[in-house]
């Protein structure tokens, strides 16, 4: 029985101390967001220039080009990744 508890107060232990870690990573994230914010680009200019430019995004990839060239990238993207896996065996 007492094997048990001790098992039970480590695994509480144990995620805890997860929590922690996961609550500590959050506020470094949000504090380097910040930040950024604070010396960066304002976030408003930010989402107004994603507006602007995600419609010509998409309409790229769309397009005859865009997709001949995307389909180049896949290609050499997957020989990259054939001659790695051949190098590695």
């Amino acid at each position: 029985m007492t094997k048990h508890i001790i098992r039970q107060q480590g695994a509480t232990l144990q995620k805890g101390a997860a929590t922690e870690d996961r609550q500590e990573k959050k506020t470094a994230q949000a504090a380097a967001s910040a930040k950024y914010r604070e010396g960066g680009v304002p976030q408003q200019e930010l989402e107004q220039f994603a507006r602007f430019l995600l419609p010509k995004i998409q309409a790229f990839y769309q397009s005859e080009e865009g997709q001949r060239l995307f389909e180049e990238w896949k290609n050499r993207k997957n020989a990259e990744e054939k001659m790695r896996k051949s190098k590695g065996s």
